[in-house]
């Protein structure tokens, strides 16, 4: 008799097109996962009988509920359908934006801003927006070209980059840029089937009705990123012999993990070189409701989504604690790349609307450098215009 061992076990998972219902076993995708599980629960119901014999009859079992969650390298497509899940948003498809959709006007480049004139086109009609990365593939100086720019300002005629440009005098009457798949936090609820099979012994648990509850990105030094997924579910079946496993043939990305090597943070106007560590977090308090009359709940409910963040770095002077006291409105870009020549594959999360909660330094007398945590608060940015109505905002270069 086989037994079953902790490595040979594969999650695969497929969105439902009803909440609850098992969708079909093709076209299902692999979870690349480092480790976890997700596991079945019953509520205990417990007999309130007086016995004179001095001993208690035995419960019952009440309502059923699924919840775990998985932890994962986070690599370019794989885990796309989750983070839109996570953000209840749906991605929008990249955009390229020329000079015939800028209306013919030409461009020039000077310390890091591109200027549009001539012609009369709009950048913000056409999509720019703070936070946003883009990838030129004509205009710019042929060093700049293919790379990925993070824009941290943007009016109607202009682009302000972070990034170093060369200056092309211009006019330039000829160029291309593109705007990556994007995603914004909305209130689209989404399901999946997740379904745990395990080779050994040829048996499957499937798990159905699970909602995303909240997503996790954490950075170490010499560490990949680490996505972690909070997953909460209706019920569980257990499928064996010929109807395991149920999902067949998984789709399985092969990009490799983004690490913290390649990592650009940038909080406010600088760029960071002494952080040690970075977490976000976004959490939809997904709970089910145990009602009578059925062992599961009718569905998994989210909640106001709360996004948090925290931040260890080097202490090096007073400028995060005069931020803290000052109340000062900061922003937050985390770009993270794939080891490879350009146009380097890349995965960015941004935040438009922070202070900071905290600035609290490490105790003196211990080696080393002195540290400082920075705990994140986090709100909707709603000043419009150049700025993106959400929370957080992603970008991918993924299809």
């Amino acid at each position: 008799m086989a037994y079953q061992t902790g490595r040979q076990i594969s999650v695969a998972l497929k969105e439902e097109s009803e909440f609850g219902v098992l969708p079909g076993a093709t076209g299902s995708t692999a979870f690349r996962a480092n480790s976890g599980t997700l596991s079945a629960t019953k509520a205990a119901i417990q007999s309130g009988e007086n016995r004179s014999d001095g001993m208690m009859t035995r419960g019952r079992h009440g309502s059923r509920s699924v919840s775990g969650q998985y932890l994962a390298d986070l690599s370019i497509g794989t885990f796309d359908a989750l983070i839109e899940a996570g953000f209840r948003g749906t991605w929008a498809a990249a955009v390229t934006v020329d000079d015939t959709a800028m209306s013919s006007d030409t461009i020039a480049v000077s310390s890091n801003v591109v200027t549009f004139t001539g012609g009369g086109g709009n950048a913000l009609t056409e999509g720019v927006r703070v936070g946003d990365v883009h990838r030129w593939t004509s205009g710019l100086n042929a060093a700049d070209l293919n790379k990925n720019l993070r824009v941290t300002a943007a009016t109607a005629s202009s682009i302000t980059y972070a990034d170093t440009l060369t200056d092309v005098a211009g006019p330039v009457s000829t160029y291309s840029f593109t705007i990556p798949k994007t995603l914004l936090q909305g209130i689209t609820p989404r399901s999946f089937t997740f379904e745990e099979y395990e080779t050994d012994i040829d048996d499957s648990e499937v798990f159905t009705g699970v909602r995303v509850g909240s997503l996790s990105f954490a950075l170490q030094p010499d560490g990949n990123c680490i996505l972690t997924v909070g997953l909460v579910g209706q019920d569980m079946q257990v499928m064996e012999d010929g109807s395991s496993p149920y999902f067949t043939n998984p789709t399985s990305t092969t990009t490799i993990a983004m690490t913290a090597v390649e990592a650009s943070i940038r909080l406010g106007t600088e760029d960071l070189v002494d952080l040690s560590s970075l977490t976000l977090e976004m959490n939809l308090n997904a709970a089910g409701v145990p009602v009578v009359g059925s062992l599961v709940t009718p569905d998994v409910f989210t909640n106001l989504a709360a996004v948090t963040g925290s931040a260890t770095t080097l202490r090096k002077d007073l400028a995060r604690v005069k931020n803290f006291l000052d109340e000062d409105q900061l922003s937050l870009h985390l770009l993270l790349t794939e080891n490879e020549t350009a146009p380097q594959d890349f995965f960015s999360l941004f935040i438009g609307n922070l202070t900071l909660s905290s600035a609290t330094k490490s105790e003196l007398g211990s080696d080393g450098a002195r540290t400082q945590d920075l705990q994140l608060m986090i709100g909707k940015d709603e000043r419009g215009g150049a700025y993106q109505p959400s929370m957080v905002v992603a970008q991918t270069s993924s299809a």
